[in-house]
């Protein structure tokens, strides 16, 4: 086949329409000045006007296509009379006028980034657009293009605040593990709401034990969420067991709690062990707490539900863990510390003392006869006994005091920092509290209860745990071969300190 030569042909137009008809092509000065006016990014000519001293103090606009306009202020694409100054938008002037200037004198290029902020309708500031602007000095001028990075900008905006906001639930998750108990819970939530959600009002609310009311244990940024203590009907969430409410103010129904006026309210309610227990409230702030740029609303109505089922989980464990706890260091029966807390305790109690130089009092006590009232009543009256007397400890003993069951009808209760006469004192107070027992069971009247106690005192009867147990076991078996019914102590009163 013989070899044509393209080059010495003839151009040949071909008709892409189909009705005949051939347009001239057009001219390459055309064509460009079409390319430029239909491109996505805005493009203009620029040319320096300079005063009598050569100083630049404005750029003519000699070319804007469309998309300039945006940034031009809608200046006519090609006056070659319009002034930089005077078209573009007040923002931009500030903010490129030099950086203009600088490229026409040095012949650098630019390469930067424009941000243009509007104020929202609640208060603070909205990113509105963001441009990346580039300058190239032709002349005594400069070629611009601005490319809209808008979307992207927003987009790298969200991810740094995901990454923040996943940072600090991983290390509020840290303290949550190692929190020992619900009001630890409740302060670790507090913390780290107000940085979680430093855009919105908010607020955290706890039931008390008998669910009977909701009350604000915290709030941040004004905190205004509505009534600080309010019934459980009064919330949606705590009645229904989910979140409810939003914060764009689509929900119908409102909560009795929730502010006066305030629509935009999102409740998500605190579960543990499948029971409502708490409640995170949101709501949009004033002007002057508002970030740039706000946060999507869906992606802080997710986070809050996270969060809730964050510390839902950790009241579960807390919760859990102090059942299992309970169960290792409390006599099921009677509710009292076991023998396994009691030597825990009257050790670590004995070598605090120690080193402050203080006494410590131990009493042991016995149900006198018991062996007696398990045979007339049973063993459920000899039950209700131990549980009657296990009430009587609890409510004359102190909160640092830790009253035991030592084994059978036997209790000992440690009183730290109590002398020899302070804990002969309260002994008595219990023995006597006790023969007033009226115990009623199945028709029958449980009475006449009397107890023997033994009192022994660290550091004069004994300097360690099993020393003082014994002085004080002695004592009470002293007592019970005189007759019962009585306190004794492990020495003669004479020997006293």
């Amino acid at each position: 086949m013989a070899f044509i030569d393209r080059s010495e042909e003839e151009a040949t137009v071909i008709d892409l329409v189909g009705d005949g008809s051939l347009a001239e092509e057009p001219g390459t000065e055309d064509r460009i000045r079409h390319s430029f006016e239909h491109l996505l990014d805005a493009f203009a000519a620029l040319t320096a006007v300079r005063d009598a001293t050569g100083q630049i103090v404005d750029f003519r606009v000699d070319y804007a296509n469309d998309a300039a306009r945006l940034v031009t202020n809608g200046a006519a694409r090609r006056s070659g009379e319009d002034r930089f100054g005077e078209s573009l938008v007040d923002h931009y002037k500030r903010e490129l006028f030099d950086e203009f200037c600088q490229v026409v004198d040095t012949g650098e290029p630019l390469a930067t980034q424009s941000l243009d902020h509007i104020d929202s309708r609640t208060g603070g500031k909205r990113l509105l657009r963001a441009f990346e602007v580039r300058a190239e000095r032709v002349g005594d001028g400069l070629a611009v293009v601005w490319r809209d990075v808008t979307a992207h900008v927003l987009l790298e905006v969200e991810l740094g605040r995901r990454n923040r906001e996943l940072a600090l639930v991983g290390e509020m998750v840290e303290y949550l593990q190692a929190a020992e108990s619900a009001e630890e819970v409740f302060d670790v939530a507090a913390g780290f709401g107000s940085r979680l959600f430093r855009d919105f009002a908010g607020g955290l609310y706890v039931q008390n034990e008998s669910g009977s009311i909701v009350e604000a244990v915290s709030s941040w940024a004004g905190g205004d969420c509505g009534d600080q203590v309010f019934a459980p009907e009064q919330c949606w969430a705590l009645r229904r067991g989910r979140r409810h409410g939003s914060l764009s103010g689509n929900e119908p129904l409102r909560c009795a709690h929730a502010a006066e006026g305030d629509a935009a309210t999102l409740c998500v309610p605190l579960i543990a062990q499948g029971t409502a227990i708490g409640l995170l409230v949101l709501a949009p702030p004033g002007a002057a707490n508002r970030s740039d740029p706000t946060p999507s609303l869906s992606a802080n109505e997710a986070l809050a539900v996270s969060v809730c089922e964050h510390l839902g989980l950790a009241l579960t464990n807390i919760r859990l863990r102090e059942t299992l706890r309970n169960q290792s260091i409390r006599d099921p029966l009677t509710g009292l510390f076991n023998l396994r807390y009691l030597e825990e305790t009257l050790a670590r109690e004995i070598s605090r003392c120690a080193r402050r130089g203080k006494p410590l009092g131990l009493m042991m006590l016995d149900i006198d006869r018991f062996k007696g009232f398990n045979d007339t009543f049973g063993h459920s009256g000899g039950d209700a006994l131990l549980c009657e007397l296990a009430a009587l400890l609890e409510a004359l003993t102190r909160v640092e005091d830790a009253a035991c069951r030592y084994g059978g009808d036997e209790f000992v209760v440690v009183l730290p920092e109590s002398s020899l006469d302070v804990t002969v004192l309260r002994a008595e107070e219990i023995r006597q509290a006790a023969s007033h027992f009226t115990i009623a069971l199945d028709g029958s009247v449980l009475s006449g209860v009397t107890l023997t106690v033994g009192v022994a005192v660290f550091p004069d009867d004994a300097t360690d745990m099993p020393g003082l147990l014994r002085a004080a076991d002695e004592a009470m078996y002293g007592a019970k071969h005189a007759g019962g019914d009585r306190v004794q102590v492990a020495r003669a009163p004479t020997n006293k300190a």
